[in-house]
């Protein structure tokens, strides 16, 4: 899920949470929305830059790099150890209480993506929809989404052979011959 999109969820559960939360509703927003910070260590790491929109779009490419420390904080074990520091800290709670939310707005959100990119790809015969290749490395690419919170319609995913798909994340914002 995009940054932006758990932004305003976060935000919606921390108000929708304030009254029972009152000051915790601050550590509930903070919790689910700086989970993210373990991709932004790793690029920053990794690249030796500390720019966020570059990290962004690192992450949106094609196929981004899936290592382990992308996903520190993406670990159930995460929030568990914060409901055990929160005995001594309570204000603890409510930060696990927000990384728990992102993460099953994680979970939720690649359940229904995986659902819809099954579709595309039956819908496609499994063939790139931009060189008609096919190969056991057509996937299927986002070619559109709102521009807040996602959509989980098929017909917003197109499938396309790795190069293509490649292609595709390059020309950012080009019409491709699938469109």
């Amino acid at each position: 899920m995009r940054v932006r999109d758990h932004i305003a969820l976060s935000t919606t559960g921390a108000a929708l949470l304030h009254r029972c939360l009152d000051r915790g509703a601050l550590g509930f927003w903070a919790g689910s929305v700086l989970v993210d910070v373990d991709h932004y260590l790793w690029f920053g790491v990794r690249e030796r830059r500390w720019n966020p929109r570059a990290a962004m779009r690192f992450f949106n490419e094609a196929h981004p790099p899936q290592h382990p420390a992308t996903r520190a904080l993406h670990n159930p074990v995460a929030p568990l150890a914060l409901v055990v520091l929160g005995i001594r800290r309570p204000v603890l709670l409510t930060v696990a209480l927000g990384m728990v939310l992102h993460l099953a707005l994680d979970a939720s959100h690649e359940a229904r993506l995986d659902a819809a990119r099954t579709v595309a790809l039956l819908r496609d015969d499994f063939a790139c929809q931009a060189c008609g290749r096919r190969s056991a490395d057509v996937s299927t690419h986002l070619r559109q989404q709102p521009w807040l919170l996602p959509s989980y319609k098929p017909q917003n995913l197109v499938s396309l052979c790795g190069p293509c798909h490649e292609t595709a994340h390059a020309e950012r914002g080009r019409a491709g011959s699938w469109s």
